[in-house]
């Protein structure tokens, strides 16, 4: 099957919408915000990051254009696929043929305007992300329809960055100042997103905030997207456990030894936990040849324990037997090299409140963890959300129905929680939402312009919205 993929993304239900609308509707407005998230937003005094917004749309936008060139006999092949053999429609009822021809009679070009914030703007809870809009009637069915695919593009987006976000606040409260280009936190969430392509997508987040990522295919996505930005992110060399097994346990210190020989020119990072982290801490400090490759290199090595309590083998545990253990990896580091030398990662299991507890607990041991730690932000903490977690939904808020401009509200006495927005809206340059508008405001938030920025644009831009939004209380 080779049928165009704008067939293929919403919920079915939104198929035959188009049947159910009052024959006076004109026009049809909606409203892609932020309802009521989940997700713990104290430290960004409840804002949600928003991001991708212009990207989503101008992938529609390439999915329509694949729609209206299709030939036209496939296309009704197509169709009744949908509706006759998948949705067991009646082809002899009025209904048919009246939703057959909504979809042959479909304009050249995308038939709604869409207008959105900037990428990367702080919103606090029921603030409008982007407004769909069709001003003629026989496509008005086309707005909703597209609901479906703009949340699902979105909401992981904006998680992730969110995500990142509160990662960021960890950093700030450390250094007092915002970091531009940080490697402290490093997205290694790649490996436990769902799919490449999720990868691709929602990746981009974390780098709003931080310049470190082995999502390669975020990568991608800047080269493709965002202006082949890619100056000021990157990663380093590094081991796993696969190229340390094959040493053998009996020569794990000639594998560090080999690794450090192979990358004497820049930073490079070997897993230490494969078999015994102490040992091989222990092993480093004590073998001469060892300590000397380790002393006289121009760059450090990163050091990477992978597992266990992220917490306990950074800072130590005091009920171990082990005296290294008790001790934990950075007060070792400390002591036995120096963090000119020897610097260390740890990318398992990390969440953003072990972050703050590693980081507090640097702190209260007089240590600057921005000077020698690594944290890896994994799939634990960047594919553990779900759309709940940002509020995002979409609402028909708005409509012309018989010549008379209409709010629309959704209000169920069984759910206050899920009361929607209703008529047009605006979002001040204050950042006041209004809404129960029939027209647009001047310097509206919500902007026609989708050109997609440069990756430096947005995060510059990101960064007066992050120093905007933790100094700012949330006005709801």
């Amino acid at each position: 099957m080779n049928y165009p993929k704008l067939l293929f993304i919403a919920d079915c239900y939104k198929y035959t919408h188009a049947a159910m609308y009052p024959t006076g509707l004109n026009e049809v407005y909606s409203v892609l915000y932020c309802r009521k998230p989940r997700l713990d937003l104290r430290s960004l005094n409840g804002h949600i990051v928003t991001f991708g917004m212009r990207q989503a749309v101008a992938k529609l936008q390439r999915i329509y254009t694949e729609f209206v060139a299709y030939p036209r006999e496939e296309l009704k092949k197509a169709l009744k696929f949908i509706y006759t053999d998948f949705m067991k429609l009646n082809c002899q009822q009025d209904s048919y043929q009246f939703l057959i021809d909504k979809w042959l009679n479909l304009p050249p070009t995308i038939p709604v305007t869409f207008k959105m914030l900037p990428e990367g703007t702080f919103i606090t809870s029921d603030t409008p992300i982007m407004t769909i809009y069709c001003q003629e009637k026989e496509y008005c069915w086309f707005v909703n329809f597209i609901e479906t695919y703009l949340n699902s593009e979105l909401w992981k987006t904006c998680f992730i960055a969110t995500k990142a976000a509160l990662f960021k606040r960890i950093e700030y409260d450390c250094l007092g100042y915002y970091l531009d280009d940080s490697y402290n936190f490093h997205d290694f969430s790649a490996r436990g997103m769902n799919g490449i392509e999720d990868s691709y997508n929602s990746s981009m987040g974390h780098l709003l905030f931080f310049s470190g990522t082995d999502s390669v295919m975020a990568v991608k996505n800047i080269c493709d997207n965002y202006g082949f930005d890619v100056g000021h992110i990157g990663s380093i060399p590094a081991s796993e456990h696969g190229v340390m097994c094959l040493g053998g346990e009996a020569n794990e210190l000639e594998t560090f030894k080999n690794i450090m020989q192979r990358f004497p020119q820049s930073m490079v990072s070997i897993v230490a936990d494969t078999w015994n982290l102490w040992e091989i801490i222990e092993s480093l400090k004590q073998d001469q040849e060892s300590f000397a490759m380790i002393n006289a290199r121009k760059f450090p090595i990163v050091l990477r324990p992978d597992s266990g309590d992220p917490f306990l083998i950074l800072t130590g545990d005091k009920h171990s037997k082990i005296p290294q253990a008790q001790k934990g990896v950075i007060k070792l580091i400390d002591e036995y090299f120096g963090f000119d030398k020897v610097r260390i990662i740890y990318g398992d299991a990390i969440t953003v409140e072990r972050a703050r507890m590693i980081y507090d607990w640097c702190i209260k041991h007089n240590y600057n963890p921005t000077d020698f730690l690594c944290l890896g932000v994994g799939s634990y903490a960047y594919n553990s959300g779900i759309r709940d977690d940002v509020g995002l939904v979409t609402k028909m808020t708005w409509a012309n129905i018989n010549g008379k401009p209409t709010h629309l509200i959704k209000n169920p006495i069984t759910g206050n929680d899920k009361t929607s927005l209703s008529g047009r809206v605006a979002l001040t340059q204050e950042r006041k939402v209004l809404q129960f508008l029939d027209s647009e405001i001047e310097n509206d938030m919500l902007q026609y312009d989708l050109e997609i920025k440069s990756l430096s644009q947005i995060r510059a831009y990101s960064k007066k919205e992050f120093l905007r939004a933790i100094t700012n209380q949330a006005s709801n």
